[in-house]
């Protein structure tokens, strides 16, 4: 960690301030930039002085602190913010992930858990940009490639296959519902790979084309559906595919405004749209999660899998997501784990909405050769339940009945963590 990390202080009690200068002033990598005592001027300062942190103090008479925080997300994004309160309730923790604080300390807090959270949030955000050459020009009248429709009726239903657990057939599952639902349901469809750093939709699909979302980076205030259809490829089955960066490093520039603005214009261009997302919550998957018509949660028949998905139910719980919007999808179903399905489904609480039969051999050459299984095995009971799956979304799909998800917020991965603490403390 190279220089020390610049920290505003945000609090309109003068001792609280105070306190909390004492904390860190003998910190030798932490500088204290500024404090302020009022909203607005939190947000001028950090325009001004441009800190690495802002410790934002919830409730202040002028403007409260989670406003000031979507002020300052605005104008500064590259600033962490760590929300301060009295309060320990899960609305207020809901409220400040939206506004884009990345975590949050409950007053009265030692030392060593404020250290903790400026670390971690001041290692967490991106603070420098990858140059990309223009991939083309945002506005203009040339047709789009790809063959992609920019039809502007209707919006389309957009799915994530989720998971707590990586290694459960997550994206296996998400490519092959993608290509059942464009070839067996006569739909537009096109898959996002929502896994930015590590995504794998391009090797599962057998596409290896050089056009990625990264390409968007340039465009970001000037997302259509022209920029969409030439930075997407479009599969042999016809699915349109927007691909994640070709490493982790050239990621960290995708924000998860580029991926509101990206999914914005698609959902015009689309009737379906599958995100494959990553298996985790941080702030990028929370965002997608808000977006999201139904969550199709992966689980397999072991306990560790099951544990994250008792977590993952819990945690959308506490977020205020409908009941309805998670289905449970029993992944790898066979007779030899030792774990009935129908106890699985008890566990959680939830019904099984789709039990997917475990086949490793077909699954296994389908990866391994880049082409799903819903298109090339006739006999799979694998293919054949997730050519059912498909066909129970398609008789869901109403373009007339669709109505426009909240808007995209920017939940942060560390206050999501505290709600997990939360929930193993209950």
């Amino acid at each position: 960690m190279a220089g020390k990390i610049r920290v505003l202080i945000v609090d309109d009690v003068q001792e609280s301030r105070e306190n909390v200068e004492r904390l860190l002033r003998f910190e030798p990598n932490i500088e204290i930039a500024g404090s302020a005592a009022r909203g607005q001027d939190a947000i001028e300062l950090t325009i001004s002085k441009r800190p690495d942190i802002v410790l934002m103090d919830v409730n202040m008479p002028d403007m409260d602190g989670i406003v000031a925080t979507r002020a300052i997300m605005s104008q500064s994004p590259s600033t962490g913010v760590i929300m301060m309160s009295v309060l320990n309730e899960p609305d207020v923790l809901r409220r400040s992930m939206l506004a884009g604080a990345r975590e949050f300390l409950v007053k009265p807090f030692s030392l060593d858990e404020l250290l903790s959270s400026i670390q971690n949030v001041h290692v967490s955000t991106p603070r420098h940009t990858i140059q990309h050459g223009p991939a083309l020009e945002p506005t203009g009248s040339a047709q789009p490639p790809n063959g992609v429709s920019t039809r502007s009726s209707g919006r389309a239903r957009v799915i994530t296959v989720a998971s707590v657990k990586g290694g459960v057939g997550k994206t296996t599952l998400a490519t092959n519902l993608a290509v059942a639902l464009q070839q067996e349901c006569d739909l537009r469809v096109a898959i996002i790979d929502g896994n930015i750093s590590f995504g794998d939709v391009g090797l599962m699909m057998n596409v290896s084309d050089s056009k990625t979302i990264l390409d968007a980076v340039p465009y970001l205030r000037q997302i259509d559906q022209e920029l969409m259809s030439n930075i997407t490829a479009v599969h042999a089955s016809g699915v349109t595919l927007l691909l994640a960066p070709p490493s982790p490093q050239e990621a960290e520039v995708v924000t998860p405004d580029l991926v509101r603005g990206s999914l914005t214009a698609m959902k015009s261009m689309f009737d379906v749209i599958i995100i494959d997302s990553r298996a985790s919550f941080d702030d990028m998957t929370i965002g997608l999660f808000d977006e999201s018509d139904v969550i199709l949660l992966v689980v397999t028949m072991d306990m560790t899998a099951i544990k994250g998905a008792r977590q993952f139910i819990e945690v959308t719980e506490l977020l205020g997501y409908p009941g309805d919007r998670v289905r449970l999808v029993l992944n790898r179903v066979n007779g030899y784990s030792g774990i009935p399905a129908e106890e699985i489904g008890e566990s959680l609480r939830r019904p099984i909405w789709a039990r997917v039969p475990d086949e490793p051999g077909p699954v296994q050459r389908s990866i391994n050769e880049g082409v799903p299984l819903v298109g090339s095995s006739t006999d799979s009971k694998a293919a054949s339940e997730i050519r059912r799956i498909a066909h129970e979304i398609a008789a869901e799909y109403d373009p007339e009945k669709q109505v426009a998800t909240p808007e995209f917020r920017q939940p942060r991965s560390g206050l999501v963590k505290r709600l997990k603490v939360a929930l193993r403390s209950d």
